[in-house]
This record gives structure tokens, sequence and C-alpha cells, in this order.
């Protein structure tokens, strides 16, 4: 996202203030996060703006020319984002609900007190299975003597899913693979498959390509993610891991559309599988095209669908015995 073109006196000001906010952010909390979480992905400066660079991919054409995307509502974005992932520097459990009480630590960042109440909401919203339900549909604010129409719900469902589909081999260091602990491997592994993920908004997708290397399809590593999921299961192989995470974004996809519609619009996930030896290509397991999309499940519900099932169901050969198979015999 960027600046827009001829500002206000009010969007100077919001524009200012953002900046002052994020390079606070920058020098006293992202360098820490990982301290408090070693061996996690990612969860610094270098994922914050992977996170904004999503949601601009989400709104399609440039912001700077829709005009149903106020200044407002792009500093309460990306203040949100920049600071939803800023709670993991006290541990990962609440690391959503502490941004309430760290911005209340440094109130002078929000010209107007009613937008710090905004960003807490809206960052806060962003885990949770009924999360979404926290923040308010609409409501107006003043800024400046100018009345803006202010949608938390909406921006906290665009957080999201843009936090969703930033996922990708940029957060991991290939450097320190080999030295990662077994039991955060799998999210090592798993970010590091990921090519390339990013939203579509032409074709209203998400569009996902996942690489996996032979020596790691079908290694299985401690977790405990998918337990209740799996069927019990604390050791998954990468291929099923992968499919669970693809099933989750997907249910993250459901669960925030009914209140995205004002800013995107997301249909489907759409992945592209492959499994290399080295670089060379398989050639059964070539590029396969799956998409996931919608089951009609009540709004405002958070969403199970078990397109992992319905994977391994319909297209068997990608089975982790099937591919065993075919990987003996090639």
């Amino acid at each position: 996202m960027e600046k827009r073109g001829r500002r206000s006196k009010e969007a100077a000001e919001l524009w200012d203030s953002f900046k002052a906010m994020k390079d606070y952010l920058a020098r006293d909390y992202y360098p820490w996060v990982l301290t408090q979480l070693p061996y996690y992905t990612d969860h610094g400066e270098r994922h914050v703006e992977a996170v904004a660079k999503a949601a601009g991919m989400l709104f399609g054409r440039r912001v700077s020319d829709r005009k149903d995307v106020s200044d407002l509502d792009l500093f309460l974005l990306l203040s949100s984002i920049a600071w939803h992932d800023v709670g993991n520097v006290y541990g990962r459990s609440g690391h959503a609900s502490a941004v309430a009480a760290m911005t209340d630590k440094v109130k002078a960042f929000f010209p107007y007190p009613q937008l710090q109440r905004y960003v807490a909401e809206i960052s806060g919203a962003h885990s949770g299975n009924d999360a979404l339900s926290g923040p308010r549909l609409e409501e107006p604010c003043s800024i400046g003597g100018k009345v803006y129409k202010v949608y938390p719900r909406a921006l906290a469902a665009l957080v999201r899913l843009s936090d969703e589909i930033s996922e990708d081999h940029s957060r991991v260091s290939h450097s320190l693979m080999n030295s990662v602990p077994m039991d955060k491997k799998i999210f090592w592994e798993y970010a590091n498959s990921i090519s390339a993920s990013y939203a579509d908004s032409a074709h209203e997708s998400v569009v996902v390509t996942i690489e996996l290397q032979t020596d790691k399809v079908l290694e299985s590593f401690p977790c405990t993610q998918f337990e209740a999921r799996s069927g019990g299961k604390r050791e998954l192989p990468l291929i099923e891991y992968a499919l669970y995470r693809l099933e989750k974004m997907n249910d993250e996809r459901i669960y925030c559309s009914p209140f995205l519609g004002r800013y995107a619009s997301v249909r489907r996930i759409e992945a592209q599988l492959t499994i290399l030896e080295g670089t060379r290509r398989l050639p059964d397991y070539d590029g396969f095209d799956v998409t996931f999309s919608d089951a009609g499940l009540e709004q405002g519900k958070y969403p199970d669908v078990r397109c992992a099932d319905q994977f391994f169901s319909q297209y068997p050969q990608w089975s982790p015995q099937k591919i065993e198979e075919a990987l003996s015999s090639s």
C-alpha cells in the first residue's frame, strides 16, 4: 500500500502518526518478539510488511483510486497490522488481547482517542474462533470536524485474512533450517515449501503454490496443532500437515468473507502442489491443482470444512501411502 496523492491536513496527521508508531514498534518491540518465541517463523517487521502487502492485494486496484477507502480506513488497517503480533513479546498465549494494554501505554501515538480503541479491537481480533464478534459492524467517527463511517469488523476480517495468506518461505532462515528443534520443525518446513501465496483479486481467489521435496514430503514431525482434527495424532507427515493448513486457510476465508465484502471478495483458495526431487519435478506430482471453496455454512460461525479428508478421498494418489509407493518405484 502506498501514500495517497493529495492529502488533507487530517490525512497527513494520520500518516505521520502511523509512521511514528511503526518506527517505535520496529525499534522497541519487533526485534524482541522472537526472543520470547524462539524458533517460531518470523513475527517481526518483515512479517508485518508482508501482511500489509497481502492486504493491498486483497483490495485489488490501487488503493488511492478507490473512492470507498478513506484515509482513516488505511490508518486503522495499517496500524492494526503493525500491532497485531506485538503481544508475542510477552509470550504466545493471549498475544492478540495484549494489544489493548500495550496501546494504552502509548496513547500519544493516536491523534484522536477513539482510534486507539479501534486499533486494539481490530488487531486483537486476528485470532480466535469467535473474535470477529468483538469489533462493531460500523460506527461514526469525527476527525478534524469531518465525520467518517468506520467499519471495524470488516477491517478486522481484512487483517485476519491478510495474516493467513502471508505465509511463505520468506518467514524462515534457510541457514538455520538444520538447527530448528523438532517441536518447531514442521512450521518451518511448511513455510519453506510455499514458493508463493498471494491474493488474485481479479479472480476473487487466493493462490498458494507448494513445492515439497521427496525427502521431506513424507517425513513425520511432532505436531499438536491439529491433534483434535487428525484423530489424536501427535505426529504428522508434511503432506498431511500442508493439507490441514490449506484447510485452515479456507476456514479463515469462509469465516471472514461475510464481513470482508466492503473491501474485498475471496471466493476460493487455489492451491498448486508439486513434489520435487532436487530441482526435478516428479511427472505424476507436477503442478497438481486443487480448489477449496464455500460450503454454505452459517454466517458468523467458525467453519469446519474438512477439505483434507475430501482431498485424500478424491485424489488417493496424494495419500502418504500412495506417495511412498510412487517414490519407491521411481
